[in-house]
């Protein structure tokens, strides 16, 4: 991802945040070591505090790097020592460029929107120290104790359902979030309008909108150049996140007014009441920037973990468009099985979407019509570029909705250039070696009737993560997927579940005689 410095705002950055209350959430430790802020003075001459001109201002003033901690019972009259800390909303305001702050163990209790924006208005305090580079980027993340993170958990579950009650709004630039757990918001867990900013390892949950969502700070932001660019989410878990219609809510959403250079890797999403991700584009604001995901998963979207679903949620995995307008998306090593709709779906999008080591597995359990592969729905043509593709059905699906069983009947859809890839038609794999045109339609097109020779399954286990819930009725088992698949790092580590199987056909098939589709068994694939 190319790191593009942008322009220096012609006006005061200022940080803006509204909230009560305060803490919580994981347990891994972080690569960044606790701060060594002099607990035995809040002087700024602390053994690890340094002075660096600011650069954005005036280069006669001067800025002390200090790391401060904020706590779930600190307040305004701490001095933001680990013996004093400051509440959330002072550590942040006070909070230099370059420095760190560490929150205490705890659960963080908020009933309004906890905000750092770079908008001017009368109600905002005036930050002296805008960040507009990466050497000046500011973290937030939980304190070490005994060698581990502190658990750490947002909690906005007081909030009523509202589109302006956001959990966190970062619609500033340069900052990284990572490490806690966020629940409960009246809308999206976190949103994201700013631009170089990093959520890393956040577990985002039971919210009343999408759990990350990335778009434009405010309305009077009309073009791509003013929205979200250059942000990356990584290894962060987006699930049952549900509002009362069931047609809004999905894992992660960068759509509609979002910019370049934007990053999901190793995020997963499942049990979201809408899809697993949603990059939709509207008519009346136009394309939106590339998007980039890899090292991905999306799975039981459509409902969530405890049966909540409504007639007007989705359900597919990975939704890459919308309104027949093109935006060139990128994909890679990312799995889709067990949605209720479609597996992988350009929604539309007539853009050349490049779509590459993915496997798409037993979507579809509700709308037995659904693919495991949609590339030129509601098009009349489709250059998508394909390669090491693996679409599979083993058998039978079960609706969760009505219980109604069926054959497994995919039908993928799929319009472009393809090399080294299987899909699958009705009851059927069909195979494509060498690069080719490829057209669903054509008979000349659509590929070679395959079947394994040894009758073998692609995979070496598919025993689901998650048991699938069914309308109103909750899943028996809840699994913690934020832990259960990711190792120390936080990286994607799915173990022999839907690793391909090297003892059958599929192992070899990929280009250069490597698997078929994607790879996620022991990390994240740079």
């Amino acid at each position: 991802m190319k790191n593009k410095m942008l322009k220096p705002l012609l006006f005061s950055l200022t940080l803006f945040l509204t909230s009560c209350g305060q803490t919580s959430s994981n347990n891994n430790v972080s690569s960044l070591e606790e701060s060594s802020f002099n607990e035995t003075s809040s002087s700024v001459t602390s053994e690890t505090s340094s002075k660096e001109s600011d650069s954005t201002s005036d280069s006669s003033v001067t800025v002390v790097k200090k790391d401060l901690y904020a706590s779930s019972t600190g307040n305004r009259e701490g001095d933001g020592s680990k013996e004093n800390p400051y509440d959330f909303i002072t550590g942040v305001k006070n909070l230099t460029y370059g420095s760190t702050l560490y929150l205490l163990g705890g659960t963080y209790a908020f009933n309004s929107s906890q905000t750092i924006t770079s908008l001017i208005t009368a109600t905002d305090i005036t930050d002296p120290h805008p960040a507009n580079s990466e050497e000046q980027r500011r973290v937030i993340t939980p304190a070490i104790r005994d060698g581990k993170q502190e658990k750490v958990i947002f909690d906005f579950s007081s909030m009523s359902y509202s589109s302006s009650n956001r959990g966190i709004s970062l619609n500033s630039d340069y900052w990284t979030v990572q490490d806690f757990e966020v629940k409960g918001a009246g809308d999206n867990g976190i949103y994201i309008g700013g631009n170089h900013n990093i959520v890393k390892h956040m577990d985002v949950h039971d919210c009343s909108d999408t759990g990350i969502q990335l778009g434009r700070r405010q309305s009077k932001d009309t073009t791509i150049e003013s929205w979200p660019s250059y942000n990356s989410i990584i290894n962060c878990t987006s699930h049952d996140n549900h509002d009362p219609s069931g047609e809004d809510s999905d894992g992660f959403a960068c759509k509609l007014t979002t910019g370049v250079g934007n990053l999901f890797d190793g995020c997963i999403a499942y049990n979201n009441v809408d899809d697993g991700w949603d990059l939709y584009t509207k008519g009346d604001s136009g394309p939106i920037g590339p998007v980039t995901l890899k090292n991905c998963i999306a799975f039981n979207n459509g409902i969530t973990s405890y049966g909540v679903g409504t007639a007007n949620s989705d359900g597919n995995g990975f939704k890459l468009g919308g309104e027949s307008i093109a935006v060139p998306h990128v994909v890679d090593n990312c799995i889709a099985f067990n949605n209720l709709a479609t597996g992988f779906t350009d929604n539309s999008n007539p853009g050349t979407i490049r779509v590459t080591n993915c496997t798409s597995y037993n979507n579809g359990v509700r709308d037995l019509d659904a693919n495991n592969f949609d590339f030129c729905r509601d098009t009349a043509t489709s250059v998508n570029y394909f390669k090491n593709l693996l679409s599979y059905c083993d058998g039978y699906r079960i609706s969760p909705i009505d219980g109604v069983k069926a054959k497994s009947n995919s039908r993928d859809e799929y319009k472009g250039t393809v090399s080294h890839s299987i899909f699958y038609s009705g009851l059927s794999m069909l195979k494509f070696d060498a690069i080719q045109d490829c057209d669903y339609t054509l008979s000349t097109k659509c590929g070679t009737a395959y079947k394994e020779p040894n009758g073998l399954s692609p995979f070496v286990s598919t025993t689901t993560p998650q048991p699938q819930a069914s309308k109103d009725v909750p899943a028996s088992v809840h699994n913690d997927i934020h832990t259960l698949l990711r190792d120390e790092e936080g990286n994607v580590k799915l173990g022999d579940f839907l690793k391909v199987n090297p003892n059958s056909a599929f192992a070899t098939l990929g280009e250069n005689s490597t698997p078929l589709g994607a790879d996620l068994s022991g990390g994240n694939k740079e």
